[in-house]
């Protein structure tokens, strides 16, 4: 099984690679979300391992925040703050590519997988807006 910074590394590159420059969700539940639907087409060295409950507010990846704290800790991520509800993946392409090729995956496979992660963050994060809106 992954360790926390290899996992963070798989994930930030694939996200690299799917969403551009698009900044990573870092709250509501978001990404956690995304990750169990598009859990059977991620590559089993980011979730292996990963558990998935409900809790009082939502369903949750019991292991994201490790994985995300791992990423800001490798510099993989922008600084957290408390009132982001996001990060910036601080890699560049290339070096995203480099860590996908790593992992035995093709840039073309990564980039499919990124884009997916991405579309179910879209998914995702339509009723968070929609409540904060209402709030």
């Amino acid at each position: 099984m992954a360790n926390r910074y290899e996992r963070a590394e798989l994930l930030t590159a694939i996200w690299k690679l799917g969403a551009e420059n698009e900044r990573m969700p870092t709250s509501h539940g978001i990404l956690d979300r995304a990750l169990n639907e598009e859990l059977d087409q991620l590559p089993a060295a980011l979730t292996e391992g990963l558990t998935f409950s409900v809790t009082g507010v939502g369903l949750r990846c019991l292991e994201l925040p490790d994985i995300l704290l791992a990423a800001q800790e490798a510099m993989l991520t922008s600084e957290p703050n408390p009132t982001y509800l996001s990060t910036i993946v601080t890699f560049d392409r290339e070096e995203a590519r480099q860590t996908v090729l790593s992992y035995g995956l093709s840039t073309a496979d990564a980039a499919a997988i990124g884009e997916r992660l991405r579309n179910a963050v879209v998914r995702a994060r339509t009723p968070v807006d929609e409540a904060l809106a209402a709030a």
